[in-house]
């Protein structure tokens, strides 16, 4: 795909590099075998993106994003709350013209805050849970001419977030093999300049 991209280069714009500014709401859930007490957490997502025009038919980004994950806890009363710092590096396909956007990619992230309360009580998530991931994205977007863009994606983590070795009140647990992985679902409005 990517050999005949190259071959298709003709049809590029005449200034292919673009910004977007970024922010949306979004919902974060921990999954897997070892999450059925996680519900869903609303959170902000917020980032900015430097775009490559490769050709009429596909493009590529990079940038930097606030996204702050993690899931409620419902049998514990509490939550469980990782700010992340995520670095998307996407290729978008536009099949059908410029203003409809299907993306594809890998986001890897690393946790600047994390805290989990539980019961009413405060206690640091970092001995029970990982500080970095990596999430797979697969998201949709409209931009109208005038560089306004709407759309949706979805994040699903490859890495499972819970210890091997987890220290929980002072217990330390063997969670060899548990699956806890993050989830996502987000909803951004951007605006898109030309440079």
């Amino acid at each position: 795909m990517m050999i005949l991209s190259n071959l298709a280069c003709v049809g590029q714009a005449s200034k292919p590099w673009t910004l977007k500014p970024y922010a949306g709401l979004a919902l974060y859930q921990f999954i897997g075998d070892e999450a059925d007490g996680c519900r869903m957490r609303p959170g902000v997502v917020a980032g900015v993106e430097v775009r490559y025009r490769i050709n009429n038919f596909m493009s590529v980004s990079g940038g930097v994003e606030y996204v702050p994950r993690g899931s409620n806890l419902r049998n514990l009363h509490g939550y469980i709350r990782q700010d992340h710092l995520s670095i998307p590096i996407l290729l978008h396909f536009h099949p059908f013209g410029h203003h409809i956007d299907m993306t594809l990619g890998a986001a890897p992230s690393l946790g600047v805050h994390s805290v989990m309360r539980v019961s009413g009580k405060h206690w640091q998530s970092k001995d029970l849970f990982y500080s970095s991931d990596v999430l797979i994205p697969l998201g949709v977007s409209y931009t109208f001419n005038n560089g306004l863009s709407i759309g949706g994606r979805l994040s699903a983590g490859r890495k499972t977030m819970i210890r091997r070795d987890a220290t929980y009140q002072g217990e330390r647990y063997n969670l060899r093999g548990a699956k806890v992985n993050n989830n996502e679902v987000s909803v951004m409005v951007g605006y898109q300049f030309v440079l």
